[in-house]
């Protein structure tokens, strides 16, 4: 359950989007969205506004966006230096990690707009699929990943045009401030990792799951979740139901529930759907073992235990938490490895998909390393 440092409205989406294809950085567009009837001004704005976003992600520049806000509130300032927040974090944990960001797709749904209290608010779901390679790789190797942003946003009419005034949303590349901290370094894996601790956990079933209800559209995902398991959302995150869906679900790791840990008839048990919660349960009940608990260059750095480094010795379907002020404040799972070896994890609140596993952390954030052994 990443941090909320915004307000958090819960939305029934429908899935609906006007996809793109993969773009070159340099040949980015504006798409046109199709619309009709009462809103289409908005909803042609907003899709305006949320493709210069885009592309400000892609292309690491944050000039002129502050004409789609209004400054003159702290509110409407407030998203813009979000906004640009996010986008010097990304680039510079892309520079931090040694990875070349080499294209973009952009899939936005305006699911609801409506007006209340003399200004307009809409909701929005946005997927966003990023693809890189690292430095020193062949040019045309790619890899992908995924998040999705829900997004309650308010918007105010100045000058004949919609300017937002605020914006809503879990944010999968969360920055605390304009001057973001990545801890330097990277996190490559340079040999073959060694097989996965034998066990009835169904380590495949489990990372096809995650996969599936990631909640981002990438790969076998369809930017669902699973509908037969309660949304914990507005509840303080997903995160940790999610996780606990992959670890037990029939279909998924098959891991048998208990009294403590448990989900039925859509409540979820505290080590269930509370991340904290979650870990002490695994590591007190012996399905897991901590093999790490430390900062980014403390898992990463290679010792005598951990040759590549103690974040290396994960393997698909292993579990790795976040904790931030010393609460565990996120869980995600292991799905893979990008094509250098870098390990990736697939998480909800907010979404992600095939995700570098330390991307959208700073260097305060301490890394708790479960090895599942069920």
């Amino acid at each position: 359950m990443r941090r909320l440092k915004k307000a958090i409205i819960i939305l029934f989406l429908a899935l609906g989007g006007t996809s793109f294809a993969v773009l070159p950085i340099q040949n980015l567009f504006v798409p046109v969205l199709a619309s009709s009837g009462e809103g289409k001004e908005l909803r042609g704005r907003l899709q305006q506004i949320f493709t210069a976003r885009f592309k400000g992600l892609i292309s690491g520049s944050y000039e002129g966006l502050e004409a789609y806000y209004d400054t003159t509130a702290t509110s409407g300032l407030f998203a813009l230096n979000h906004e640009i927040g996010r986008i010097k974090y990304v680039h510079e944990w892309l520079k931090q990690r040694q990875v070349i960001l080499t294209g973009g797709k952009l899939d936005l749904a305006v699911v609801d707009t409506g007006e209340e209290n003399g200004r307009q608010w809409a909701s929005v779901s946005q997927h966003i699929i990023l693809s890189y390679r690292h430095q020193g790789e062949r040019e045309d190797t790619v890899n992908q990943m995924g998040v999705r942003t829900i997004h309650w946003v308010e918007l105010v009419k100045r000058n004949e045009q919609w300017l937002i005034i605020k914006d809503w949303y879990w944010d999968p590349f969360e920055a605390d401030d304009l001057e973001p901290e990545v801890a330097p370094g990277t996190a490559r894996c340079n040999v073959a990792i060694p097989t996965a601790p034998s066990g009835k956990y169904n380590r495949q079933a489990a990372v096809q799951y995650a996969e599936r209800y990631s909640g981002v559209r990438l790969g076998t995902g369809d930017g669902r979740y699973n509908r037969a398991y309660r949304d914990f959302t507005g509840l303080g995150g997903d995160c940790a139901n999610f996780a606990s869906q992959v670890l037990t679900d029939e279909k998924a790791g098959g891991i048998p529930r208990d009294w403590a840990w448990n989900y039925y008839n859509g409540e979820g048990s505290q080590a269930w759907a509370q991340a904290e919660a979650l870990v002490h349960y695994l590591i007190n009940s012996g399905l897991a073992v901590r093999i790490m608990r430390g900062d980014f260059d403390e898992v990463t750095k290679a010792s005598p235990a951990y040759p590549q480094g103690a974040v290396n010795a994960l393997h698909e379907g292993d579990i790795i938490a976040y904790e931030e002020g010393g609460a565990i404040s996120h869980v995600s799972v292991v799905v893979g490895r990008d094509s250098a070896g870098y390990i990736l994890v697939n998480s909800h609140t907010a979404d992600r998909a095939r995700v570098p596993w330390d991307m959208g952390w700073d260097k305060q954030t301490i890394y708790w390393l479960l090895q599942i052994v069920y």
